[in-house]
C-alpha cells in the first residue's frame, strides 16, 4: 500500500505548470516579434523623412548656388545614398520655389523583408516636398 505522500508524488509531473509557461512564452515571443516588425518600419518611415528633408535643403541650396538642376539631384541622391535610402529620379522635379521627390528604403525587419509574400510591407517608400527656409524679420 502506498501512502499519500508517495501517491501525490507520483502524480505531479508539473506537466501543467509547463504547458501554461510554454504557452505564456510563446506568446510573448510571437507579440514580441510582432512589436518588433512594426517598430522597425515606423522608425525606418521616421528616419526617412528626416533624410528626405535633408536632401532636399541640400538641393535647394545647391539650385540656388548654381541653378543647375542636375547638380541639385546629385547633392539629394548622394546624401540620401549615404543614409541607406535610395532616391527615385524620375519623380525629382526642382524650382526656385520648392523641390519634391521619392524615397525609397527598406526597413531592417527579422521577418518581413525575408519572404517574398511580406517584402513589400518591409519597403518604405514617402514623398518628400521641401520649400527653402527663408527668414523674415529683423532680431532686436
Amino acid at each position: 500500500m502506498r501512502t499519500v505522500y508517495s501517491r501525490i508524488r507520483a502524480d505531479e509531473t508539473g506537466s501543467i505548470v509547463f504547458g501554461w509557461l510554454g504557452r505564456i512564452t510563446f506568446t510573448l515571443v510571437v507579440l514580441g516579434l510582432i512589436c518588433f516588425e512594426v517598430l522597425s518600419i515606423v522608425v525606418t518611415r521616421v528616419g526617412l523623412e528626416d533624410v528626405g528633408q535633408t536632401a532636399g535643403d541640400r538641393a535647394l541650396t545647391i539650385y540656388a548656388e548654381s541653378k543647375n538642376p542636375n547638380s541639385a539631384y546629385l547633392a539629394a541622391d548622394e546624401y540620401a545614398a549615404s543614409q541607406g535610402a535610395a532616391l527615385v529620379k524620375k519623380s525629382f522635379t526642382i524650382s526656385a520655389e520648392a523641390v519634391s521627390f521619392d524615397l525609397e528604403k527598406t526597413a531592417p525587419t527579422l521577418l518581413l523583408y525575408r519572404l517574398d509574400a511580406t517584402a513589400k510591407f518591409a519597403d518604405v517608400k514617402t514623398t518628400i516636398y521641401a520649400e527653402p527656409f527663408v527668414q523674415s524679420g529683423s532680431s532686436p
